[in-house]
């Protein structure tokens, strides 16, 4: 057992070339292919992180802009309502103010109409009364007036029914 406790120098020496024997062929076979899939395997999640975070930021770059183009179409849907309520008012507006005044042109021929059918009227009404007080006076007093006389008296009689205006 003591001589497990002893250490051998030449066993060490063999040993530690040994270890450096294996440590370069590892180096030479197997550590440059693990080192390069762990640097290629890296820089491709540094790349894939890139492109997602670029992704991503492109994405945000467009929910921005379709917001602002939401608002932008909210806005002009909004002054598009507005255009036509307006419009519909004016166009309101000019069909009641056409329509009073077609009214007031039926009123007022209406007016007319009836002023010049009372003046009718009235002028024969006139002639009717005239020609009527003209039979009772030539009935009543056949006798007692002369023709010239009777005439005086009817167109007397017509200027005071004129005046009287009916």
């Amino acid at each position: 057992m003591e001589v497990l406790l002893k250490p051998d120098i030449g066993l060490m020496v063999w040993t530690g070339v040994t270890f450096l024997l294996v440590v370069l062929v590892l180096t030479k076979t197997a550590w440059k292919p693990i080192l390069e899939g762990l640097n290629n395997r890296e820089s491709k999640i540094k790349s894939d992180l890139e492109r997602a975070e670029k992704a991503q930021q492109e994405a945000e770059g467009l929910r921005q802009k379709f917001e602002a183009q939401l608002a932008e179409a909210q806005k002009n849907i909004q002054n598009m309502m507005a255009q036509a309520k307006s419009d519909g008012e004016k166009t309101r507006a000019q069909i009641l103010a056409a329509a009073r005044e077609e009214a007031e042109k039926i009123v007022e021929k209406g007016r007319k109409d009836l002023t010049g059918e009372t003046d009718r009227l009235k002028k024969e009404l006139r002639n009717e009364v005239a020609g009527l007080a003209l039979q009772i006076a030539e009935k009543v007093l056949p006798h007692s007036m002369d023709h010239k006389l009777q005439e005086q008296i009817l167109k007397d009689s017509l200027k005071e029914i004129a005046e009287v205006k009916l």
